[in-house]
Order: C-alpha cells, then sequence, then structure tokens
C-alpha cells in the first residue's frame, strides 16, 4: 500500500496527499545496481584515441595543403596580370 508522507492544500480548496509507492526502495537498489553495472561495462569500451590523433593529423595535412594550393593559384594569378600589363604597355 501507498503511505502518505505530505499533504498540500491547494490555492482551489483540493487538498493532495504526496504519496510513496511500496516499491520505492527495492527500485532504488535496482537502480544503483544498473548504474554500477554500466559503470564497470564502460571500463571495457575500446580506446580510439590513436585514429583520433590520427585522423587530426590528416585534416591539419589536407587544410594545410588546401591553403598552400588557394595561394599558389593567387600567386599565380597576380603574376599573369603583371605579365599581361608588361606586355600591354
Amino acid at each position: 500500500m501507498n503511505k502518505i508522507i505530505e499533504m498540500e492544500k491547494q490555492d482551489n480548496g483540493k487538498t493532495w496527499g504526496m504519496a510513496r509507492a511500496r516499491f520505492g526502495k527495492s527500485l532504488a537498489k535496482a537502480g544503483a545496481a544498473v548504474a554500477a553495472a554500466g559503470t564497470s561495462l564502460s571500463a571495457f569500451a575500446v580506446d580510439h584515441s590513436a585514429t583520433i590523433t590520427a585522423a587530426q593529423t590528416d585534416a591539419t595535412t589536407n587544410t594545410t595543403a588546401a591553403v598552400a594550393a588557394v595561394i599558389a593559384v593567387a600567386a599565380v594569378v597576380f603574376g599573369v596580370g603583371i605579365v599581361l600589363r608588361l606586355i600591354n604597355r
């Protein structure tokens, strides 16, 4: 059976009783056991830090190469522009 642990009177004149279920303690213990099992299972997780580091290194290399390519294209276009201006004088 439920046990009334607190009574509260509302503004509308009704009184509400807050009840605690008889399964409260056993469910709390079961929840603690599930949490402990989840914690122990996370200890067996695979470590992917080396793979993540390698992916970050590859991404940095790709970004550096892309920036260098953009700068090279800009330099070629600028150089061709200067050469064309000198020819047209």
